[in-house]
């Protein structure tokens, strides 16, 4: 009888752990080895568990594995590597030229590609305005200038011997002298002594033109001339306006683009000194240069 009641509770008690869970609650029991597992710290060596014990699960080790990534680029060797291409500075693009426009005075060029304007204000005006003109593809364009200018004491308008009035008109600029050297002129280019005359004699052949001889010994009346040596620094440099190359006597002589000391002329045309210069290397016979003179 004792034997039947132990049975009978052994029975009882195997059943009540194999009895299955109430519906609807969740297995707690994680994944685990349980059967092959050593036993955990202080659990005896060997021992069973005892009925109705549940055995100890032991979580199997795992080890993670990382999610796999975008391929990296391959690192190029220094052999393969791209060479960066040169950077070429876009060339500089040049600004708009020198605009063309008409000259003034209504000049009648011809074949000339180099003009000398000197437009005075009014007639009785001493003071006027300078421009180096050149013809290029695109018409006349201004290359020199405007610069201040002097003129005659009596203004600008119809020259005559002994009147102190620059000559209106469209001229020649044939050649150039000076008392100093040779600046680098474009013209043929004379430096004179005390031996150079320009005539003004009007009883002479040789009127309104260049003549060498020395003091006292000269063909002309000397005191009807100008030595070009003796006639001071406004003759340091000076361009020949072909106004006169006929020699009509009385007509009027010596007129020249020279240099300025400030002051109204006896009929010329009078530059500051440096500008005077830079005309000089500008003119070139090969292009027939002129200057223009009048009022406007």
């Amino acid at each position: 009888m004792a034997r039947a009641g132990v049975a009978l509770l052994l029975t009882a008690g195997v059943l009540g752990v194999l009895a299955p869970p109430t519906p609807g609650a969740a297995a707690t029991v994680p994944a685990a080895v349980v059967a092959g597992v050593p036993a955990a710290e202080g659990d005896p060596v060997g021992r069973r568990p005892a009925v109705g014990q549940v055995p100890r699960a032991t979580a199997a080790p795992t080890t993670a594995v990382p999610a796999p990534g975008p391929a990296a680029d391959p690192v190029p060797s220094p052999a393969s590597a791209p060479v960066p291409e040169p950077v070429v500075a876009a060339p500089e693009q040049p600004g708009p030229g020198p605009r063309a426009v008409a000259l003034p005075l209504d000049v009648a060029a011809g074949g000339s590609t180099q003009v000398v304007t000197v437009v005075a204000a009014s007639s009785g005006a001493t003071t006027a305005e300078l421009t180096g003109w050149e013809l290029g593809p695109g018409g006349w364009t201004v290359v020199h200038g405007p610069w201040p200018a002097r003129v005659g004491a009596s203004g600008v308008g119809a020259a005559r011997e002994g009147a102190t009035r620059t000559p209106a008109g469209t001229f020649p600029l044939p050649e150039a002298f000076g008392r100093a050297p040779d600046p680098g002129s474009g013209l043929p280019y004379r430096q004179v002594d005390e031996q150079d005359w320009w005539v003004s004699d009007v009883a002479s052949p040789l009127y309104d033109q260049h003549a060498r001889c020395a003091p006292g010994t000269c063909p002309f009346d000397e005191g009807a001339g100008e030595n070009l040596l003796a006639a001071g620094a406004v003759y340091d440099h000076a361009v020949v306006i072909g106004y006169n190359p006929a020699g009509i006597p009385g007509a009027g002589s010596a007129f020249f683009l020279h240099v300025s000391d400030g002051a109204p002329t006896a009929g010329c045309v009078a530059l500051e000194r440096g500008r005077l210069q830079t005309l000089l290397r500008w003119l070139d016979p090969a292009a027939g240069p002129l200057i223009a003179i009048g009022v406007g």
